[in-house]
């Protein structure tokens, strides 16, 4: 789909958070040196986020660089070695994996390059030594509001609190998938006979999550399965594809899905997905204007919230305002 800069600029606004408003540099030598490191522009998520961060990149007019660690934890890590290697006057990074990229924050503690984290997070708490932000979502909650809904269609589906849940689970070892996990599996743990009676990890792919789907359609007949929790829409719609052809159509209208992507507000509306909730990639304007905040000597919070909606049908109002949003995307021929 096109993403034009008109586009990105609508959509990170509706997004913007405290530091991140009107904020344009005016730069008295040279301009500072930006350098991202992106985990990977594998997904139709990750491109949007790419192409925002361009755009940002150039509105702010700053030296850019950024490098692709091709969905991979080693790679990237060697992108950030070389990255900070260059001395760059901030460095920002989503890691594709917690763990493997926490080495990161000595490397930059070492270096005295600030670092900056999105969306993705490491295993060292912001605001220590040169680490200065995290800015994202908060995907513990996204799980539990995946989770609330799953148990209360459970709920009317079954005439009781209970049923069985498949999980198609993002990159092991990424703080997203973590935390979707975490969150979900805080709310249906108060559910005794509510179960999650398989979990994969389909790395946030919409064909793994297809080809696994159709195995467990293979082991769970009809009547052994309920409902499906995919941490992404990318692997809830490769999901869908799946029961669809298999024709179980018992299980439509109960994929819980995070991302907010259009084909997944298209699937709420049609009746197919329960719900979707936004997980929005524009991170673009809150990440330069936070390293710009800085570089100036402002005081930058330990963590900047970004807030979602929930795409749903299940009332009135919730549908009315997936259709506006949804109505929103095509309109102006957005994918999220």
């Amino acid at each position: 789909m096109k993403r034009t800069v008109r586009r990105l600029v609508v959509l990170s606004i509706a997004v913007a958070m405290l530091l991140c408003v009107g904020f344009v540099p005016v730069f008295a030598a040279d301009p500072p040196f930006i350098a991202l490191s992106q985990n990977t522009t594998h997904f139709p998520w990750s491109v949007t986020l790419n192409n925002d961060m361009k755009y940002w990149a150039q509105k702010t007019g700053v030296k850019f660089i950024w490098t692709d660690g091709d969905n991979d934890g080693a790679n990237q890590l060697a992108d950030c070695e070389d990255l900070i290697a260059k001395k760059p006057d901030v460095l920002i990074m989503n890691a594709i994996q917690a763990e493997a990229l926490t080495p990161v924050y000595e490397m930059c503690n070492k270096a005295g390059v600030p670092l900056i984290i999105f969306d993705r997070a490491i295993n060292v708490e912001p605001g220590n030594g040169m680490y200065l932000t995290f800015i994202g979502e908060d995907q513990v909650e996204e799980g539990r509001v995946a989770a609330r809904l799953t148990v209360e269609a459970l709920k009317k589906k079954n005439g009781s609190y209970k049923g069985n849940i498949l999980e198609l689970q993002g990159t092991i070892g990424a703080s997203p998938t973590i935390d979707r996990n975490k969150g979900f599996v805080e709310i249906v743990n108060k559910y005794p006979n509510i179960k999650i009676i398989a979990s994969q990890s389909a790395n946030f792919g919409r064909e793994p999550a297809l080809n696994i789907m159709q195995d467990w359609l293979q082991a769970y007949p009809k009547g052994k399965v309920d409902a499906v929790y995919a941490h992404n829409d990318e692997m809830g719609l490769g999901a869908l594809a799946a029961i669809k052809s298999a024709r179980r159509t018992e299980l439509l209208g109960y994929i819980a899905s995070i991302d907010g992507q259009v084909q997944a507000l298209e699937a709420v509306l049609k009746g197919e997905f329960l719900v979707s909730v936004q997980n929005p990639p524009y991170f673009g304007e809150p990440a330069f204007t936070s390293a710009l905040k800085y570089l100036e000597g402002y005081h930058l919070p330990a963590y900047q919230w970004v807030p979602f909606k929930i795409f749903h049908a299940q009332d009135p109002k919730a549908k009315a305002m997936t259709q506006q949003y949804y109505n929103y995307l095509k309109a102006n021929d957005l994918y999220f």
